[in-house]
């Protein structure tokens, strides 16, 4: 009872009350009260900062919300440019193509050699025979509570797409694309920042490897090999999916940018010129 009689008749703590008497004995009010124009003012300046702020991070119309918006918009743009420009090259290169085929048609064993070099290194589209690759991440690959190493090992890496893609070659594949990209022995397969890029370009999932090839022996040397055992494991331990599907009605598009590196003229057996010499001293032919 004294307990609640002490905290009924003096409920300030005394050295509270010890601090209000001080103040009083001084000529000022026991308390600091809330009307005080200085607190007042910090208050409502508090509160107007802090409003402001609230405001402008709510705001879509931000800078930075602006900037984010145009980049997006520009990355759009170039990118349909480049499918433009992507396709109008292969277009002037089957062009160029039918105009060497034209020019050599005097020689044929110039023309099978010319298409058979366009074809070994990309330059002309190719149809036929052959096997469909589809990759895809683990249905758990983009869960919240995936991430670190973990999450990186049930998504698709670069390297898992190389060394499909060496499988198939060994196992006798002709021409391999990937997502609609023709790969040379110069394309390279790797990642730049969360993206997959071939041939410089980034890939959106699932990623789709064509590959023609003899569709009797193809898909079986590379499910009996090291590439169907790669595949195997990843699904096995990982959870990444991989679909095989044959089909005999295959298309895989010219390489993008080729370029001459090194050249030699082909010596076909017919003389440099059409049979006439010339005499560099007289000038008579």
């Amino acid at each position: 009872m004294t307990l609640i009689r002490t905290m009924m008749e003096r409920p300030l703590d005394p050295g509270y009350q010890a601090a209000a008497d001080r103040r009083e004995r001084a000529g000022l009010p026991r308390s600091t009260s809330l009307r005080a124009p200085r607190l007042v003012a910090a208050t409502l300046a508090i509160g107007l900062v802090v409003g402001v702020a609230a405001s402008n991070l709510r705001a879509d119309d931000t800078p930075r919300s602006a900037a984010r918006t145009d980049l997006t918009r520009q990355i759009e743009t170039r990118r349909t440019e480049v499918d433009r420009l992507s396709a109008q090259a292969q277009a002037l290169q089957a062009d160029v193509t039918a105009l060497e085929a034209e020019q050599l048609g005097s020689s044929g064993g110039s023309v099978g050699r010319s298409r058979e070099l366009a074809q070994v290194v990309g330059a002309v589209p190719l149809t036929g025979p052959g096997v469909v690759l589809t990759l895809d991440d683990a249905p758990d690959a983009a869960d919240e509570d995936a991430t670190g190493d973990g999450a990186d090992q049930k998504r698709v890496q670069a390297r898992d797409l190389q060394f499909v893609v060496n499988a198939l070659w060994r196992a006798g594949a002709e021409a391999v694309s990937i997502n609609g990209n023709r790969l040379t022995s110069t394309s390279p397969i790797r990642f730049a920042g969360s993206a997959l890029v071939v041939n410089y370009r980034p890939l959106a999932r699932p990623y789709v490897v064509t590959a023609l090839g003899d569709p009797e022996r193809l898909p079986g040397d590379f499910a009996d090999g090291a590439g169907g055992s790669y595949l195997s494991t990843l699904h096995s331990t990982f959870g990444i999916r991989a679909d095989t599907d044959v089909s005999r009605d295959l298309r895989v598009p010219a390489a993008v940018g080729l370029t001459t590196r090194y050249a030699q003229p082909m010596d076909t057996g017919a003389s440099p010129t059409s049979g006439t010499t010339s005499d560099p001293e007289d000038g008579s032919s």
